[in-house]
C-alpha cells in the first residue's frame, strides 16, 4: 500500500526535516514544498501496521508539528 504524508514543520526547519524524514524506513522520497504543509512525504508498506510504524517514525522526528496521513486508493 502507498499513501502521501502532509506534514506541518516548525517554523524554518523545513529543508533539514525533509532530510531527516527521508531517512525513515517505509519513505521513499520527501520534498519541502509551499502551500498549507511544508512537507510531502512519500510512503509504502505492506500493511496497515507497517503504515503506523512508518507514521510514528516521521512524528517521532523532533520539529514535526503534525502530519496528515492520504492512503492511495489504486494503483
Amino acid at each position: 500500500m502507498r499513501a502521501y504524508m502532509f506534514i506541518n514543520a516548525l517554523h524554518g526547519q523545513s529543508l533539514a526535516l525533509t532530510r531527516e524524514i527521508r531517512g525513515v524506513a517505509g519513505v521513499h522520497a520527501a520534498d519541502a514544498i509551499t502551500g498549507d504543509y511544508d512537507i510531502v512525504a512519500s510512503v509504502a508498506a505492506k500493511d496497515l501496521a507497517e503504515l503506523r510504524d512508518v507514521m510514528a517514525g516521521v512524528q517521532a522526528i523532533s520539529g514535526v508539528l503534525k502530519t496528515t496521513t492520504c492512503m492511495v486508493l489504486a494503483d
